[in-house]
């Protein structure tokens, strides 16, 4: 059971807390204080009629403003957090200490090491990674990440470890570890080669001689690497359309079909079939057609709410039905 107490900077009051844990026999497993007003307390879970006593107790003490139970301390969430975070990364991560032995590491790391984590953490960095002396870089209290090529089971990585500092009680800042990151040669050469392969002529088909044009296609050049709906406004006749090509033409989906569609000219009870398409067998709709590649929604504000609503959904997650069964 967790609690999280608001309350006023009054001297004596967190030992009034602990004090009432003790005085009722609670075992206390942490506490956690942060400098905003809060006090965070860790415990057995209690009986029903016994924690609602604890909590009325606990509102009567001077400066506690208010009580109520949490999930998580604090550090706990933090550690989750960064634990999803790992998890979600591709590249192997490995936490080490100041003797280059292995307290954290990612899903992707066990997999490189075939191995699981309670076992990883029996290792040092220097028995999982060789050609690199850890202890003797540890030693000399580097202050900057350091990158050296490695392989590991016949593959190459370029490792970058970087030192981790924290703040001691004398404000002084401590090495007390390194971040230890391996990233595939391979995976970085695909990498290197989408970027390298980005097609940047079709914007030279738009003029731009102002310093806030000229901004707007530098933007629009980045932005068209990205995965994502790009809506382009402006007046009639300003070239949208240009640029959702030149878009289409600088994406890594460049050699996939570019589809148009003009919203304004179609009848209200044919725009549905054609953004999805008929029923299976039947006709692919635009974005079926367009699979992997891109479509211009243009004058898309002319569309019907009802449409608008159907297009969120895309819009919003990429998914779309297969189809529509006509009555």
């Amino acid at each position: 059971m967790r609690l999280e107490v608001f309350c006023e900077d009054r001297l004596g009051l967190t030992r009034e807390l602990l004090d009432l844990l003790v005085l009722r026999g609670i075992d206390l497993r942490g506490i956690e204080i942060d400098p905003i007003g809060r006090i965070y307390l860790n415990f057995a879970e209690l009986e029903f009629e016994s924690f609602s006593s604890l909590m009325a107790e606990i509102r009567r003490i001077a400066g506690v403003t208010d009580v109520r139970t949490v999930p998580w301390m604090p550090s706990e969430r933090e550690h989750l957090a960064l634990s999803a975070l790992l998890e979600a990364l591709p590249e192997p991560v490995l936490s080490v200490d100041m003797k280059s032995k292995v307290d954290m590491a990612n899903p992707a790391s066990c997999q490189l090491f075939g191995q699981k984590l309670d076992r990883l953490r029996n290792h040092t960095a220097a028995q999982l990674i060789n050609g690199f002396n850890f202890l003797r870089w540890l030693e000399s209290e580097p202050q900057d990440s350091h990158n050296e090529h490695v392989v590991i089971n016949g593959q190459n990585f370029l490792m970058e470890i970087t030192p981790v500092y924290l703040q001691d009680e004398n404000d002084q800042h401590v090495l007390t570890g390194a971040v230890v990151m391996l990233r595939s040669t391979i995976r970085m050469g695909r990498q290197l080669q989408n970027v390298a392969a980005q097609d940047v002529s079709a914007f030279s088909q738009i003029v731009a001689v102002s310093p806030k044009m000229k901004h707007v296609v530098e933007q629009a050049q980045k932005l068209a690497m990205l995965s994502a709906p790009l809506l382009i406004t402006g007046d009639t006749g300003t070239g949208k359309d240009l640029f959702a090509y030149a878009c289409h033409q600088a994406s890594p989906r460049a050699s996939k079909p570019y589809l148009a569609l003009n919203c304004a000219s179609i009848p209200e009870d044919a725009v549905e079939s054609e953004l999805f398409g008929h029923a299976p067998e039947g006709k692919k709709g635009f974005f079926e057609q367009a699979n992997g590649g891109s479509v211009l929604l243009d004058e898309i504000g002319e569309m019907s709410p009802r449409m608008q609503a159907k297009l969120l959904r895309f819009l919003n997650d990429g998914t779309f039905p297969s189809g529509w069964r006509r009555p």
